[in-house]
């Protein structure tokens, strides 16, 4: 008997808490549900009700009023039942279990917003003790998107939420997710405090910070609060990555962690446009819109057209001419917007030659102008890739079905983009069905997975040296990075390029192997040029030289001769042709045997590799 009682005592208490639980932490669509039990408790009630008083009164006025009397009080908790018992049909069993669910379903209507709000804080007490446990993901800033985001991360580690402002709404589904909402002043300030009450112990367990409120100085100061709090507690920086959208990403140089000062293990930190950018070119590649010889030469000219440049054309610009580059082809690019001048005017101060160094045509005109669709239909069918990035997706869209339908009157194969604020959309086209990709997924704004392939490929040019992949990344600058992102992202393009001539690991035939040397060495070159720099004149040359002379008779580190980092000047901007020549100066000077074209040949086959084992991982 004892023990019947104990099963019955822990079910109910079972049952009770998982009232709680649903209570406190339902989402939208069982708030829905809420809203029809209490239409459905209502109507039963009225007539059940309506039926016995009737019953016995007789006199519909008077039935009509306790019938209205009664249902209230079904809501307050007050029981009528012993009112109508008496009525013959609902004397009977099943009709008095009727009356006892209808008023069960109106107690849960009303008691739904206070044991809400005790469910909810038992949920929240629930999910602070399982957030002390395993890798722990912290989110500053509450959207739609971060939820969203949060939602694709490994299901074994747990996520906080620091609310920013305006984020309670969105707590029930926090708290459905098994994760928590912290808006207390020592959370928003990321201080010590913060990190004791998660539990946050040296070397116990990975950090993964994100700074997405949309607010670039506030993510900046949270970033850089946490960090103290971090080394303060003693976390080590191997246990936390960061990752930050700014306007000025060379600013997070400061937070990444080094041998001399602490800081986080790994740092993401980019400009929305240029994330958004990288989520085109990963999920949409130039080179799938090409045609190659499969010797690694294409056997056509890269022609694209970009309509809006603002900032997110001019990054959607950056990663095409990173990325258009091949063997055999020269870039295209049409730039469409009203008013151009005053947009680009400030983006080729950045980066100045990249009018010099590439076939940009600018058209004033609208994106439904004839102007426009003239340009278009003389452009014809050597037209690979259009990206839509006017600010408005209502428009984009319209503007996709207006080009689809032009470029299919015209034999047009182009792929068709919307780029967004934060998506990418392809409509259904020969290519397959639509498909949207956000930049609120692992894959864009997670360190260790978007730079996987750049950790690798780095590592490749420390081979030599003592330490991991990870701990060679964390030693880069932010510059370093950037080249080795930039290279890696263009992996999947020289597998394309050259097709049947790479064998299985990725070692390409000899034609191959100098066809796609001369296609990264163009890839090199733009990316150089997409970050602002120029070719280094010969006089800046022969006076670096001579530097380099006066500081290896000192016997000091002398400096290297062909680049100059703080003037963005290299001499390696040259065409392919006069990379030998180059080699041969330089090393007349230092003695050294820098091939500069075999670096190309070494990074391919590095590139390949890396391209092939992902192509077989997938």
């Amino acid at each position: 008997m004892s023990l019947s009682l104990l099963g019955v005592y822990g079910a109910a208490v079972a049952l009770f808490l998982a009232l709680l639980l649903s209570l406190g932490f339902q989402p939208r669509f069982l708030t829905k549900i809420a809203g029809v039990l209490l239409f459905v408790a209502g109507v039963l009630g009225t007539l059940l009700y309506g039926y016995g008083y009737l019953y016995l009164c007789g006199n519909l006025p008077q039935a009509v009023a306790r019938t209205l009397f009664s249902v209230f009080c079904m809501f307050l908790g007050r029981n009528e039942i012993s009112a109508v018992s008496s009525v013959p049909l609902l004397a009977k069993p099943v009709m008095q279990i009727a009356l006892f669910l209808t008023h069960l379903l109106a107690l849960y209507c009303t008691a739904s917003a206070v044991v809400g709000t005790v469910g909810a804080r038992l949920a929240r007490t629930l999910n602070l003790l399982l957030l002390r446990q395993g890798d722990l993901n912290l989110i500053y800033g509450v959207s739609q998107e971060t939820l969203d985001f949060a939602e694709q991360l490994p299901p074994r580690e747990k996520t906080v939420f620091i609310d920013c402002g305006g984020g309670s709404a969105l707590e029930p589904r926090i708290l459905h997710m098994g994760n928590l909402l912290l808006a207390t002043e020592e959370a928003k300030n990321g201080a010590p405090a913060l990190l004791r009450r998660l539990g946050l112990r040296p070397g116990k367990r990975k950090l993964h910070v994100y700074c997405l409120d949309g607010d670039a100085g506030a993510d900046l100061r949270f970033a850089r609060r946490l960090m103290s709090a971090l080394e303060q507690r003693g976390i080590l920086k191997e246990q936390t990555t960061l990752t930050l959208i700014l306007p000025d990403a060379s600013v997070s140089e400061s937070l990444q962690g080094t041998k001399e000062r602490y800081g986080y293990g790994s740092v993401l930190a980019c400009e929305r446009e240029e994330l958004l950018s990288r989520l085109m070119i990963r999920s949409f590649p130039p080179a799938e819109t090409m045609q190659f010889d499969g010797k690694g030469r294409a056997t056509e000219d890269f022609e694209a057209l970009i309509v809006g440049f603002g900032k997110t054309g001019q990054a959607v610009l950056r990663g095409l001419l990173m990325n258009g580059q091949f063997c055999g082809s020269r870039f295209h690019c049409m730039i469409v917007a009203k008013d151009y001048e005053q947009q680009a005017g400030s983006f080729f101060s950045r980066y100045p030659s990249l009018r010099e160094q590439y076939d940009l045509r600018f058209l004033d005109a609208d994106a439904r102008s004839v102007t426009l669709y003239e340009q278009i239909q003389r452009t014809g069918p050597a037209l690979n890739y259009v990206a839509l990035c006017i600010g408005d997706e209502r428009e984009a869209a319209e503007i996709a079905v207006e080009f689809a339908e032009l470029f299919d009157r015209l034999g047009i194969r182009a792929l068709i983009l919307q780029c967004g604020a934060t998506r990418i959309r392809k409509d259904a086209d020969f290519r397959g069905p639509a498909e949207t990709v956000s930049v609120y997924t692992p894959e864009i704004l997670r360190g260790d997975v978007l730079d996987a392939p750049a950790m690798a490929l780095n590592h490749s040019y420390h081979r030599n040296e003592a330490g991991s992949p990870r701990e060679q990344w964390m030693d880069c600058d932010y510059f370093s990075r950037m080249s080795c992102r930039a290279s890696a992202d263009y992996a999947g393009a020289l597998l394309r390029a050259a097709g049947p001539a790479v064998r299985p690991g990725g070692e390409p035939t000899a034609e191959a192997l100098e066809n796609l040397a001369r296609a990264e060495h163009l890839r090199w070159c733009a990316f150089h040029y997409a970050m602002g720099y120029r070719l280094m004149p010969e006089p800046v040359w022969q006076k670096r030289a001579e530097t380099w002379r006066r500081q290896k008779q000192a016997g000091e580190t002398p400096l290297r001769i062909g680049k100059d980092p703080a003037g963005k000047l290299h001499a390696c901007l040259v065409d392919w042709e006069e990379l030998d020549a180059l080699s041969a100066r330089e090393n007349g000077v230092t003695g050294g045997n820098v091939d500069y074209k075999q670096y190309d040949r070494d990074n391919v086959k590095v590139l390949l590799s890396l391209a092939d084992k992902a192509e077989g991982g997938a």
